[in-house]
Protein backbone atom coordinates (compact mmCIF):
# COMPACT_ATOMS: atom_id res chain seq x y z
CA UNK A 1 0.00 0.00 0.00
CA UNK A 2 1.50 3.33 -1.08
CA UNK A 3 1.46 6.33 1.22
CA UNK A 4 0.78 8.71 -1.66
CA UNK A 5 -2.56 7.00 -2.23
CA UNK A 6 -3.85 8.57 0.95
CA UNK A 7 -2.65 12.13 0.45
CA UNK A 8 -6.15 13.59 0.40
CA UNK A 9 -7.34 11.70 3.47
CA UNK A 10 -4.14 12.42 5.38
CA UNK A 11 -4.38 16.11 4.55
CA UNK A 12 -7.93 16.23 5.89
CA UNK A 13 -6.96 14.42 9.09
CA UNK A 14 -3.97 16.66 9.67
CA UNK A 15 -6.06 19.76 9.08
CA UNK A 16 -8.65 18.61 11.59
CA UNK A 17 -6.47 17.12 14.29
CA UNK A 18 -3.00 18.66 14.10
CA UNK A 19 -1.57 22.07 14.77
CA UNK A 20 0.14 23.95 11.90
CA UNK A 21 3.53 23.08 13.39
CA UNK A 22 2.66 19.38 13.39
CA UNK A 23 1.23 19.22 9.84
CA UNK A 24 3.75 17.51 7.60
CA UNK A 25 4.19 18.92 4.12
CA UNK A 26 3.32 16.15 1.64
CA UNK A 27 5.88 15.12 -0.95
CA UNK A 28 4.91 15.32 -4.59
CA UNK A 29 3.45 11.99 -5.68
CA UNK A 30 5.23 11.60 -9.03
CA UNK A 31 8.76 10.27 -9.07
CA UNK A 32 11.63 10.27 -11.50
CA UNK A 33 11.00 7.74 -14.26
CA UNK A 34 7.22 7.58 -13.78
CA UNK A 35 5.00 7.03 -16.81
CA UNK A 36 1.52 8.51 -16.50
CA UNK A 37 -1.51 7.56 -18.61
CA UNK A 38 -4.70 9.64 -18.60
CA UNK A 39 -7.59 7.33 -19.51
CA UNK A 40 -11.14 8.48 -20.20
CA UNK A 41 -13.77 9.76 -22.59
CA UNK A 42 -13.99 12.90 -24.74
CA UNK A 43 -13.28 15.19 -21.78
CA UNK A 44 -9.90 13.51 -21.47
CA UNK A 45 -9.59 13.49 -25.26
CA UNK A 46 -9.72 17.30 -25.12
CA UNK A 47 -6.22 16.93 -23.65
CA UNK A 48 -6.33 20.18 -21.70
CA UNK A 49 -6.15 19.00 -18.09
CA UNK A 50 -3.61 16.37 -19.07
CA UNK A 51 -1.46 19.00 -20.82
CA UNK A 52 -1.78 21.32 -17.82
CA UNK A 53 -0.54 18.59 -15.48
CA UNK A 54 2.31 17.66 -17.80
CA UNK A 55 3.38 21.29 -18.20
CA UNK A 56 3.22 21.89 -14.45
CA UNK A 57 5.48 18.91 -13.76
CA UNK A 58 7.97 19.97 -16.43
CA UNK A 59 8.15 23.57 -15.23
CA UNK A 60 7.99 23.01 -11.47
CA UNK A 61 10.32 20.00 -11.38
CA UNK A 62 12.85 20.47 -14.20
CA UNK A 63 15.05 17.65 -12.88
CA UNK A 64 12.18 15.16 -12.77
CA UNK A 65 11.85 13.02 -15.88
CA UNK A 66 8.24 11.86 -16.17
CA UNK A 67 6.49 10.81 -19.38
CA UNK A 68 2.78 11.29 -20.09
CA UNK A 69 0.26 9.91 -22.55
CA UNK A 70 -3.41 10.76 -23.13
CA UNK A 71 -5.75 7.86 -23.93
CA UNK A 72 -9.10 9.64 -23.96
CA UNK A 73 -11.67 8.69 -26.63
CA UNK A 74 -14.91 10.52 -27.28
CA UNK A 75 -18.08 8.67 -26.31
CA UNK A 76 -16.27 6.06 -24.23
CA UNK A 77 -17.93 4.19 -21.38
CA UNK A 78 -16.59 1.60 -18.97
CA UNK A 79 -17.21 -1.00 -21.68
CA UNK A 80 -15.39 0.96 -24.37
CA UNK A 81 -16.85 2.69 -27.40
CA UNK A 82 -16.25 3.43 -31.06
CA UNK A 83 -12.50 2.84 -30.70
CA UNK A 84 -13.09 -0.71 -29.49
CA UNK A 85 -14.37 -2.72 -26.52
CA UNK A 86 -12.68 -2.09 -23.20
CA UNK A 87 -10.24 -4.98 -23.48
CA UNK A 88 -9.15 -3.74 -26.90
CA UNK A 89 -8.84 -0.19 -25.57
CA UNK A 90 -6.64 -1.25 -22.66
CA UNK A 91 -4.50 -3.65 -24.69
CA UNK A 92 -3.85 -1.17 -27.50
CA UNK A 93 -4.08 2.26 -25.83
CA UNK A 94 -2.71 1.74 -22.30
CA UNK A 95 -0.59 -1.36 -21.79
CA UNK A 96 2.01 -0.71 -24.56
CA UNK A 97 2.99 2.60 -22.92
CA UNK A 98 3.80 0.61 -19.73
CA UNK A 99 2.46 3.27 -17.36
CA UNK A 100 3.01 2.90 -13.63
CA UNK A 101 0.46 5.66 -12.94
CA UNK A 102 -3.00 5.58 -14.54
CA UNK A 103 -5.81 8.08 -13.99
CA UNK A 104 -9.36 7.12 -14.97
CA UNK A 105 -12.26 9.49 -15.60
CA UNK A 106 -15.52 7.96 -16.83
CA UNK A 107 -19.28 8.25 -16.11
CA UNK A 108 -20.35 11.20 -18.27
CA UNK A 109 -21.55 8.88 -21.05
CA UNK A 110 -22.19 5.85 -18.86
CA UNK A 111 -25.16 7.46 -17.09
CA UNK A 112 -26.78 7.96 -20.54
CA UNK A 113 -27.89 11.59 -20.04
CA UNK A 114 -31.14 10.52 -18.37
CA UNK A 115 -32.59 10.18 -14.88
CA UNK A 116 -30.91 7.60 -12.68
CA UNK A 117 -31.48 4.04 -13.88
CA UNK A 118 -30.42 1.16 -11.65
CA UNK A 119 -29.75 -1.25 -14.51
CA UNK A 120 -27.47 1.22 -16.28
CA UNK A 121 -25.74 1.94 -12.99
CA UNK A 122 -25.13 -1.78 -12.35
CA UNK A 123 -23.39 -2.04 -15.72
CA UNK A 124 -21.18 0.90 -14.75
CA UNK A 125 -20.24 -0.73 -11.44
CA UNK A 126 -19.22 -4.02 -13.03
CA UNK A 127 -17.41 -2.35 -15.92
CA UNK A 128 -15.38 -0.03 -13.68
CA UNK A 129 -14.36 -2.91 -11.42
CA UNK A 130 -13.23 -4.84 -14.51
CA UNK A 131 -11.00 -1.94 -15.59
CA UNK A 132 -9.26 -1.84 -12.22
CA UNK A 133 -8.73 -5.61 -12.17
CA UNK A 134 -7.30 -5.52 -15.70
CA UNK A 135 -4.91 -2.68 -14.90
CA UNK A 136 -3.63 -4.42 -11.76
CA UNK A 137 -3.21 -7.73 -13.60
CA UNK A 138 -1.33 -6.34 -16.60
CA UNK A 139 0.58 -3.54 -14.82
CA UNK A 140 1.83 -4.94 -11.48
CA UNK A 141 2.36 -2.19 -8.92
CA UNK A 142 0.47 0.41 -10.96
CA UNK A 143 -0.76 3.44 -8.98
CA UNK A 144 -4.33 4.06 -10.06
CA UNK A 145 -6.12 7.37 -9.54
CA UNK A 146 -9.91 7.47 -9.88
CA UNK A 147 -11.28 10.84 -10.97
CA UNK A 148 -14.83 11.93 -10.23
CA UNK A 149 -16.13 13.10 -13.58
CA UNK A 150 -16.41 16.81 -14.28
CA UNK A 151 -19.96 18.20 -14.06
CA UNK A 152 -22.81 18.52 -16.47
CA UNK A 153 -23.87 22.15 -16.38
CA UNK A 154 -27.18 22.31 -14.54
CA UNK A 155 -26.17 25.62 -12.96
CA UNK A 156 -26.15 28.18 -15.77
CA UNK A 157 -28.76 26.26 -17.76
CA UNK A 158 -32.07 24.77 -16.69
CA UNK A 159 -31.90 21.03 -15.87
CA UNK A 160 -33.50 18.80 -18.47
CA UNK A 161 -35.40 16.77 -15.87
CA UNK A 162 -36.16 17.05 -12.14
CA UNK A 163 -32.96 17.01 -10.12
CA UNK A 164 -30.82 17.40 -13.21
CA UNK A 165 -28.23 15.17 -14.87
CA UNK A 166 -25.35 16.33 -12.72
CA UNK A 167 -27.11 14.94 -9.64
CA UNK A 168 -27.03 11.56 -11.41
CA UNK A 169 -23.32 11.97 -12.09
CA UNK A 170 -22.74 12.75 -8.41
CA UNK A 171 -24.27 9.35 -7.53
CA UNK A 172 -21.87 7.71 -9.99
CA UNK A 173 -18.96 9.65 -8.53
CA UNK A 174 -19.94 8.49 -5.02
CA UNK A 175 -19.64 4.90 -6.20
CA UNK A 176 -16.23 5.66 -7.75
CA UNK A 177 -15.09 7.22 -4.47
CA UNK A 178 -16.18 4.13 -2.52
CA UNK A 179 -14.54 1.90 -5.13
CA UNK A 180 -11.29 3.79 -4.64
CA UNK A 181 -11.51 3.35 -0.87
CA UNK A 182 -12.14 -0.40 -1.19
CA UNK A 183 -9.12 -0.80 -3.45
CA UNK A 184 -6.86 1.61 -1.51
CA UNK A 185 -6.64 4.01 -4.45
CA UNK A 186 -6.53 7.79 -4.60
CA UNK A 187 -9.83 9.46 -5.49
CA UNK A 188 -9.95 13.05 -6.77
CA UNK A 189 -13.23 14.94 -7.05
CA UNK A 190 -13.45 17.11 -10.17
CA UNK A 191 -17.19 17.70 -9.90
CA UNK A 192 -17.67 19.53 -6.60
CA UNK A 193 -15.06 22.30 -7.03
CA UNK A 194 -16.19 23.01 -10.59
CA UNK A 195 -19.85 23.26 -9.58
CA UNK A 196 -18.83 25.62 -6.78
CA UNK A 197 -17.04 27.89 -9.26
CA UNK A 198 -19.98 27.71 -11.67
CA UNK A 199 -22.36 28.88 -8.95
CA UNK A 200 -20.08 31.74 -7.89
CA UNK A 201 -19.49 32.79 -11.51
CA UNK A 202 -23.24 32.72 -12.21
CA UNK A 203 -23.77 35.29 -9.44
CA UNK A 204 -20.90 37.52 -10.59
CA UNK A 205 -21.24 37.38 -14.38
CA UNK A 206 -23.89 35.04 -15.90
CA UNK A 207 -22.66 35.61 -19.45
CA UNK A 208 -19.12 34.49 -18.62
CA UNK A 209 -20.38 31.65 -16.43
CA UNK A 210 -22.08 30.06 -19.44
CA UNK A 211 -18.69 29.87 -21.18
CA UNK A 212 -17.11 27.73 -18.46
CA UNK A 213 -18.92 24.58 -19.68
CA UNK A 214 -20.19 25.55 -23.14
CA UNK A 215 -22.52 22.86 -24.39
CA UNK A 216 -22.92 21.64 -20.79
CA UNK A 217 -20.62 18.60 -21.15
CA UNK A 218 -17.15 19.58 -22.29
CA UNK A 219 -15.23 22.02 -20.10
CA UNK A 220 -13.55 24.99 -21.70
CA UNK A 221 -9.73 24.98 -21.64
CA UNK A 222 -9.94 27.41 -18.71
CA UNK A 223 -12.28 25.10 -16.81
CA UNK A 224 -9.95 22.14 -17.28
CA UNK A 225 -7.38 24.19 -15.40
CA UNK A 226 -9.53 23.50 -12.33
CA UNK A 227 -9.35 19.78 -13.01
CA UNK A 228 -5.57 19.91 -13.26
CA UNK A 229 -5.53 21.93 -10.05
CA UNK A 230 -7.54 19.31 -8.15
CA UNK A 231 -5.32 16.46 -9.32
CA UNK A 232 -2.08 18.32 -8.67
CA UNK A 233 -3.18 19.34 -5.18
CA UNK A 234 -4.12 15.73 -4.40
CA UNK A 235 -0.63 14.76 -5.54
CA UNK A 236 0.92 17.23 -3.09
CA UNK A 237 1.96 19.82 -5.68
CA UNK A 238 3.75 22.81 -4.11
CA UNK A 239 2.54 26.37 -4.59
CA UNK A 240 5.96 27.98 -4.61
CA UNK A 241 7.87 28.62 -7.80
CA UNK A 242 10.39 30.84 -6.01
CA UNK A 243 10.33 33.14 -3.00
CA UNK A 244 12.80 36.00 -2.61
CA UNK A 245 12.85 38.66 0.12
CA UNK A 246 15.36 41.53 0.00
CA UNK A 247 16.13 44.38 2.39
CA UNK A 248 16.88 47.56 0.48
CA UNK A 249 18.09 49.27 3.67
CA UNK A 250 20.80 46.73 4.42
CA UNK A 251 21.34 45.55 0.85
CA UNK A 252 20.93 41.95 1.91
CA UNK A 253 18.91 38.89 0.99
CA UNK A 254 16.54 38.09 3.82
CA UNK A 255 15.21 34.88 2.32
CA UNK A 256 15.44 32.82 -0.84
CA UNK A 257 13.43 29.68 -1.55
CA UNK A 258 13.95 27.43 -4.58
CA UNK A 259 16.41 29.88 -6.10
CA UNK A 260 19.94 31.20 -5.66
CA UNK A 261 20.35 34.98 -5.38
CA UNK A 262 23.79 36.40 -6.10
CA UNK A 263 25.58 39.69 -6.88
CA UNK A 264 23.11 41.84 -4.95
CA UNK A 265 24.15 45.50 -5.18
CA UNK A 266 22.61 48.76 -4.00
CA UNK A 267 23.48 52.03 -5.73
CA UNK A 268 21.74 55.44 -5.87
CA UNK A 269 18.44 54.01 -4.67
CA UNK A 270 18.52 51.12 -7.15
CA UNK A 271 18.97 47.41 -6.54
CA UNK A 272 20.44 44.84 -8.90
CA UNK A 273 20.93 41.11 -8.46
CA UNK A 274 21.04 37.79 -10.31
CA UNK A 275 18.74 34.82 -9.76
CA UNK A 276 19.18 31.21 -10.81
CA UNK A 277 15.83 29.60 -10.08
CA UNK A 278 15.11 25.91 -9.72
CA UNK A 279 11.63 26.13 -11.23
CA UNK A 280 9.66 28.00 -13.87
CA UNK A 281 6.22 29.60 -13.47
CA UNK A 282 3.17 27.75 -14.82
CA UNK A 283 1.97 28.95 -18.24
CA UNK A 284 -1.85 28.87 -18.32
CA UNK A 285 -2.68 28.17 -21.96
CA UNK A 286 -6.10 29.85 -21.94
CA UNK A 287 -5.16 33.00 -20.03
CA UNK A 288 -3.80 35.08 -22.89
CA UNK A 289 -5.69 33.72 -25.90
CA UNK A 290 -9.04 32.26 -26.97
CA UNK A 291 -8.80 28.51 -27.36
CA UNK A 292 -11.80 26.52 -28.52
CA UNK A 293 -13.30 23.62 -26.59
CA UNK A 294 -11.24 21.06 -28.47
CA UNK A 295 -7.64 21.71 -29.52
CA UNK A 296 -7.17 23.01 -33.07
CA UNK A 297 -7.02 20.25 -35.66
CA UNK A 298 -3.97 21.83 -37.31
CA UNK A 299 -1.06 19.53 -36.54
CA UNK A 300 1.41 20.94 -34.00
CA UNK A 301 -0.36 24.27 -33.61
CA UNK A 302 0.85 25.35 -30.16
CA UNK A 303 -0.69 28.03 -27.94
CA UNK A 304 0.03 31.57 -29.09
CA UNK A 305 -0.29 33.78 -25.98
CA UNK A 306 -0.77 37.52 -26.43
CA UNK A 307 0.78 39.47 -23.53
CA UNK A 308 -1.62 42.36 -24.14
CA UNK A 309 -4.76 40.21 -23.88
CA UNK A 310 -6.32 38.48 -20.87
CA UNK A 311 -9.14 36.01 -21.44
CA UNK A 312 -12.01 37.13 -19.16
CA UNK A 313 -13.36 33.61 -18.58
CA UNK A 314 -9.96 32.29 -17.53
CA UNK A 315 -9.30 35.32 -15.34
CA UNK A 316 -12.65 34.83 -13.58
CA UNK A 317 -12.02 31.11 -13.02
CA UNK A 318 -8.52 31.80 -11.70
CA UNK A 319 -9.97 34.34 -9.28
CA UNK A 320 -12.65 31.94 -8.05
CA UNK A 321 -10.66 28.70 -7.87
CA UNK A 322 -7.38 30.26 -6.72
CA UNK A 323 -5.15 28.37 -9.17
CA UNK A 324 -2.42 31.03 -9.14
CA UNK A 325 -2.52 31.40 -5.36
CA UNK A 326 -2.48 27.65 -4.71
CA UNK A 327 -0.07 26.46 -7.37
CA UNK A 328 1.86 29.33 -8.93
CA UNK A 329 3.50 31.71 -6.47
CA UNK A 330 6.69 33.37 -7.73
CA UNK A 331 7.04 35.91 -4.95
CA UNK A 332 9.35 38.91 -4.85
CA UNK A 333 9.38 41.03 -1.69
CA UNK A 334 11.56 44.10 -1.26
CA UNK A 335 11.39 46.09 2.00
CA UNK A 336 12.76 49.48 2.94
CA UNK A 337 12.25 51.30 -0.37
CA UNK A 338 11.75 55.06 -0.29
CA UNK A 339 10.98 56.30 -3.83
CA UNK A 340 7.29 56.71 -4.84
CA UNK A 341 7.45 54.13 -7.65
CA UNK A 342 9.90 51.53 -8.93
CA UNK A 343 10.44 49.86 -12.28
CA UNK A 344 11.35 46.18 -12.31
CA UNK A 345 13.48 45.05 -15.24
CA UNK A 346 14.61 41.49 -15.88
CA UNK A 347 17.34 40.97 -18.45
CA UNK A 348 16.88 44.60 -19.44
CA UNK A 349 13.16 44.25 -20.23
CA UNK A 350 10.52 46.19 -18.29
CA UNK A 351 8.27 43.84 -16.35
CA UNK A 352 6.16 46.32 -14.42
CA UNK A 353 6.01 49.38 -12.20
CA UNK A 354 5.26 49.00 -8.48
CA UNK A 355 4.87 51.08 -5.34
CA UNK A 356 7.05 50.45 -2.27
CA UNK A 357 3.91 49.19 -0.51
CA UNK A 358 3.26 46.61 -3.23
CA UNK A 359 6.85 45.42 -3.17
CA UNK A 360 6.91 45.31 0.62
CA UNK A 361 3.76 43.14 0.64
CA UNK A 362 5.14 40.91 -2.12
CA UNK A 363 4.55 40.77 -5.88
CA UNK A 364 3.67 37.49 -7.59
CA UNK A 365 5.70 37.54 -10.80
CA UNK A 366 4.15 34.37 -12.20
CA UNK A 367 1.47 36.26 -14.15
CA UNK A 368 3.81 38.88 -15.61
CA UNK A 369 5.48 38.20 -18.94
CA UNK A 370 8.92 37.68 -17.48
CA UNK A 371 11.67 35.86 -19.37
CA UNK A 372 10.89 32.91 -17.08
CA UNK A 373 7.23 32.80 -18.14
CA UNK A 374 8.18 33.14 -21.81
CA UNK A 375 10.49 30.15 -21.39
CA UNK A 376 7.67 28.25 -19.68
CA UNK A 377 5.33 29.00 -22.60
CA UNK A 378 7.96 27.57 -24.92
CA UNK A 379 7.99 24.40 -22.81
CA UNK A 380 4.20 24.29 -23.09
CA UNK A 381 4.45 24.61 -26.88
CA UNK A 382 6.75 21.59 -27.01
CA UNK A 383 4.36 19.67 -24.75
CA UNK A 384 1.59 20.25 -27.27
CA UNK A 385 3.84 19.07 -30.09
CA UNK A 386 4.48 15.82 -28.22
CA UNK A 387 0.80 15.36 -27.37
CA UNK A 388 -0.24 15.90 -30.98
CA UNK A 389 2.41 13.52 -32.33
CA UNK A 390 0.92 10.77 -30.20
CA UNK A 391 -2.66 11.84 -30.96
CA UNK A 392 -2.15 11.75 -34.72
CA UNK A 393 -0.52 8.32 -34.62
CA UNK A 394 -2.84 6.66 -32.13
CA UNK A 395 -6.18 8.42 -32.54
CA UNK A 396 -5.93 9.57 -36.14
CA UNK A 397 -4.40 6.44 -37.69
CA UNK A 398 -4.30 3.39 -35.47
CA UNK A 399 -7.71 3.54 -33.79
CA UNK A 400 -9.42 4.72 -36.95
CA UNK A 401 -8.10 1.79 -38.99
CA UNK A 402 -8.83 -0.79 -36.31
CA UNK A 403 -12.26 0.67 -35.72
CA UNK A 404 -12.90 0.42 -39.45
CA UNK A 405 -12.16 -3.27 -39.07
CA UNK A 406 -14.17 -4.35 -36.06
CA UNK A 407 -17.26 -2.28 -36.92
CA UNK A 408 -17.21 -3.19 -40.64
CA UNK A 409 -15.46 -6.55 -40.84
CA UNK A 410 -16.64 -7.25 -44.41
CA UNK A 411 -15.13 -4.12 -45.95
CA UNK A 412 -12.26 -4.91 -48.36
CA UNK A 413 -9.46 -2.91 -46.66
CA UNK A 414 -8.85 -3.53 -42.97
CA UNK A 415 -5.79 -3.95 -40.82
CA UNK A 416 -6.91 -7.51 -40.08
CA UNK A 417 -7.48 -8.91 -43.57
CA UNK A 418 -4.96 -6.76 -45.43
CA UNK A 419 -1.37 -7.32 -44.19
CA UNK A 420 -0.10 -4.41 -46.27
CA UNK A 421 -2.54 -2.04 -44.58
CA UNK A 422 -1.55 -3.38 -41.18
CA UNK A 423 2.14 -2.85 -41.95
CA UNK A 424 1.46 0.67 -43.19
CA UNK A 425 -0.44 1.58 -40.03
CA UNK A 426 2.28 0.07 -37.83
CA UNK A 427 4.91 2.03 -39.75
CA UNK A 428 3.10 5.34 -39.29
CA UNK A 429 2.55 4.69 -35.57
CA UNK A 430 6.19 3.72 -35.07
CA UNK A 431 7.45 6.80 -36.91
CA UNK A 432 5.15 9.17 -35.01
CA UNK A 433 6.05 7.60 -31.68
CA UNK A 434 9.72 8.04 -32.54
CA UNK A 435 8.99 11.68 -33.28
CA UNK A 436 7.14 12.00 -29.96
CA UNK A 437 10.14 10.59 -28.08
CA UNK A 438 12.44 13.06 -29.81
CA UNK A 439 10.11 15.93 -28.89
CA UNK A 440 10.08 14.76 -25.27
CA UNK A 441 13.86 15.06 -25.18
CA UNK A 442 13.48 18.69 -26.26
CA UNK A 443 11.10 19.25 -23.34
CA UNK A 444 13.76 18.11 -20.88
CA UNK A 445 16.20 20.62 -22.33
CA UNK A 446 13.84 23.56 -22.77
CA UNK A 447 12.61 23.41 -19.16
CA UNK A 448 15.98 23.95 -17.47
CA UNK A 449 16.00 27.34 -15.65
CA UNK A 450 18.55 29.96 -16.62
CA UNK A 451 20.14 32.84 -14.68
CA UNK A 452 18.42 36.22 -14.98
CA UNK A 453 19.55 39.74 -14.10
CA UNK A 454 17.14 41.86 -12.04
CA UNK A 455 17.07 45.65 -11.76
CA UNK A 456 14.79 47.63 -9.43
CA UNK A 457 15.12 51.31 -10.17
CA UNK A 458 13.18 54.41 -9.06
CA UNK A 459 10.69 55.48 -11.72
CA UNK A 460 11.01 59.04 -13.01
CA UNK A 461 8.20 61.40 -12.02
Amino acid sequence: MKSWQYLSAVALLLGAAASPAMAAKPKFALKNGDRVCFYGDSITEQRFYAADVQTYVLTRFPKLQVRFVDAGVGGDKVGGGWAGPINVRLKRDVFPFKPNVVTIMLAMNDASYRPFNQGIFNTFEKGYEHIIRSLKRHLPGVRIVLLGTSPYDDVTQKPGFPGGYNAVLVRYNTFVQHLAARNHLLYVDFNTPMVSVLKKAEKINPALAKKILPGRVHPSPAAEMMMAQALLKAWGAPATVTKVSISAASGSVLRSVNTTVSSLKSSNGSLTWTQLDRSLPMPIIALHENWQQFPPEDLFLPPQPNPKYTNPVTALIDKLCGFTHQLDREMLTVKGLSAPHYKLLIDGKLIGEFTPQELSSGVNLSRYFTPMLRQAYNVNNIVWEEIEAHFVAWHGVQTMMENYNWRKPNMPVTTENDPAAARAVAGVVKAMNKLGNAIAKREFKANQPRPHHYELVPAAG
